[in-house]
């Protein structure tokens, strides 16, 4: 299948670098989302601008974000949207919407369906509590990462303010937030006769909130499977949103976010991936006459390879977070 996205070819310049290119991509999806009550059309388009250059000495650049990142608020223009990065020798350093250390180290349990999760509020991705846009807006994030002999160590942090930068200098003062948000992480990648491995371990802080996640992955043959743990301390809350929806929260005078683990399997068989995720999540009661709590979440789908940067993908997922059994069907595409 030939693919064909105007201006993908590279630019090509040497005004004072050894070279720099920008290439157009994009992705687009079309299906059917079952909300519980009724099925609804569901599209989306949406092109990438991806910059990358190197300097005369070997250092190299670059920068990415989406068209739609130029909204009004949280855009790319002010680092809450798209990435930015310098890497060299001893390592990457990126600035923008970038992951946390943690989930660089551990990061998510498979998803299901055409839509990326978002039908079912991305449940298979544990709860970060730093960098994660679904609990923590802090404005933009910087994020080292360092690879050696399959050792991967990460350090990121915020700004700690929830402002761009661009109301928080002058007469604007930034009094939203002061703490800052930093996370650490490592993992390590390892094969062995049928298959590969990672193990990973993060720790991430935001005033008295804390966080300690470990995971792991596994690939024998058609197989893999996945885990992941995390302990909270001191987390009242935790929120998400499911698709455009208003979040969902769990905030109740009493009850801390404590743990959540979760599981996931995956087979793939010739063009086809079938996958499912288990996951659960566990409130504490810290006042007396309050029960502990807790949420179970789950997922099953399969994607169907068609070539040329076309997958048929359909998920059902269900979750005590949300009263219905939510499902979708249908086609995304890589230009």
């Amino acid at each position: 299948m030939k693919k064909v996205l105007f201006a993908t070819t590279a630019l090509v310049m040497t005004a004072g670098v050894a070279s720099a290119e920008i290439a157009l991509s994009g992705d687009a999806r079309m299906g059917l989302v079952y909300d519980g009550n009724d099925a609804q059309f569901a599209s989306r388009a949406r092109v990438r601008f991806t910059a990358t250059g190197e300097t005369d000495s070997g250092l190299s650049y670059g920068a990415s974000f989406r068209v739609d990142h130029e909204r009004a608020a949280q855009r790319a223009g002010n680092g809450t949207r798209g990435a930015v990065y310098v890497s060299g020798t001893y390592g990457k350093l990126s600035m923008g919407d970038v992951a946390s250390a943690s989930e660089m180290a551990v990061g998510d349990l498979y998803g299901v369906g055409y839509t990326g999760g978002d039908f079912y509020g991305n449940l298979n991705e544990p709860s970060y509590l730093t960098a994660d846009g679904n609990n923590l807006d802090q404005g933009p994030n910087i994020l080292y990462e360092y690879s050696i002999s399959g050792v991967n160590v990460f350090a990121s942090a915020t700004d700690g303010s929830d402002d761009p930068w661009g109301p928080a200098y002058g007469e604007g003062d930034n009094s939203t937030d002061s703490d800052l948000a930093w996370s650490l992480g490592a993992s390590y990648e390892g094969t062995f006769s049928n298959g590969t491995y990672n193990v990973g371990l993060g720790y991430g802080k935001h005033g008295d909130q804390k966080e300690i996640v470990v995971g792991g992955e596994v690939t024998s043959g058609a197989f893999m499977a996945k885990a992941f743990y995390a302990d909270y301390k001191n987390r009242p809350d935790i929120n998400f949103a499911i698709s455009d929806d208003e979040s969902i929260t769990i905030d109740n005078t009493g009850i801390e976010y404590d743990r959540a683990y979760g599981l996931s399997l995956g087979y793939e068989y010739n063009n086809m991936l079938f996958k499912g995720f288990w996951r659960r999540d566990e409130g504490e009661a810290v006042v007396a006459g309050l029960s502990d709590v807790e949420y179970d979440s789950w997922g099953i789908g399969v994607d169907y390879d068609l070539g040329g940067g076309a997958t048929v993908a359909a998920g059902i997922a269900d979750s005590d977070w949300f009263s219905d059994t939510v499902a979708d069907v249908g086609i995304r595409f890589a230009f």
